[in-house]
């Protein structure tokens, strides 16, 4: 009787352990994983330094010129546009920057060109532009960024696109490394870019390089980042060893339009507001009020009746 007992009592010992086991166990473990979970990146605080709605009636000098600093010429590498004054045209708070056969005989065609070399070349940011892409072989249209200091790479291309392939963009980084020209580069394939506006961005930080198309996320590029200034540059190259010439199927004149282009600097770190020390004494009393107590036992002391 006395073992049957002790027996009983045993097997309702383990069968409780083994229920706390069970229960204990993963809420254990699910409490160790929430401690040892990795912290997140909190997300960049961009505001706004630099921007350009064209809502005026011509090219705002201040903001842009209208060549590289080294000129309007690129046949060195192929390309068969001179890059004119004249142009674009503003309307309705868009950029047209137009591309069309020359008549001076010097080039084949003309086309635009801005840049932002004399007036805005920031170290990191996020930089946007909103824009319809221009369709047909041998045309290049392309939103980047140049070292200021004019050496090469770095390069940033926030976008190229070659307009035989009007749904497909160009997301590319190019560095030296040894000396030796480096890149990494994506392709995203979408939508038609020449049917309808789109936006393109690229955020520029000390640790690495992400691009959006449409406010998604379409590349990354981390430990490859640039270091000093740069500028911003949208063009329409017309020929060039990648896009090749133009042909019969190609109309023109052809334009690249802009409906704005946005830079973005990280927003300052919120300061933490000081936490004022307590204003007690050793004792945990009020301080400043001693002078107060001091006083009252002045008068007791004077006034032994009171």
């Amino acid at each position: 009787m006395n073992r049957y007992h002790r027996s009983s009592w045993g097997v309702i010992l383990s069968a409780v352990v083994l229920v706390l086991s069970l229960l204990v166990g993963p809420v254990a473990e699910t409490a160790a994983k929430r401690r040892h979970k990795p912290p997140t990146t909190p997300a960049i605080s961009w505001q706004m330094s630099f921007n350009d709605d064209f809502d005026g009636q011509s090219l705002d000098e201040g903001k842009w010129t209208s060549e590289f600093p080294w000129g309007r010429d690129r046949s060195n590498v192929g390309e068969l546009q001179y890059y004119a004054p004249d142009a674009f045209n503003l309307d309705s708070g868009r950029l047209g920057i137009t591309a069309q056969p020359s008549s001076d005989g010097s080039h084949q065609y003309t086309s635009g060109l801005i840049s932002s070399h004399n007036s805005f070349s920031p170290e990191f940011g996020r930089f946007e532009i909103r824009c319809k892409l221009p369709r047909g072989q041998g045309l290049w249209p392309a939103f980047w960024l140049l070292p200021a200091d004019m050496s090469w790479p770095p390069e940033i291309d926030v976008f190229e696109a070659l307009g035989h392939e009007p749904n497909q963009v160009h997301m590319v980084a190019h560095w030296s490394e040894a000396g030796e020209h480096q890149q990494s580069g994506e392709v995203y394939s979408g939508p038609d870019f020449s049917s309808d506006f789109h936006t393109f961005a690229v955020e520029w930080t000390a640790e690495k390089l992400v691009w959006f198309v449409d406010g998604v996320k379409r590349h990354e590029v981390v430990g490859k980042s640039p270091r000093g200034p740069m500028y911003l540059l949208a063009n329409l190259a017309v020929g060039g060893k990648w896009p090749g010439a133009p042909d019969a199927t190609t109309q023109f004149p052809a334009t690249f339009a802009i409906d704005y282009i946005r830079a973005y600097e990280q927003a300052p770190a919120p300061v933490a507001k000081e936490s004022k020390a307590p204003n007690k004494d050793k004792n945990g009393r009020k301080k400043g009020n001693d002078n107060k107590r001091r006083r009252r036992s002045g008068r007791r002391r004077a006034n032994p009746a009171q």
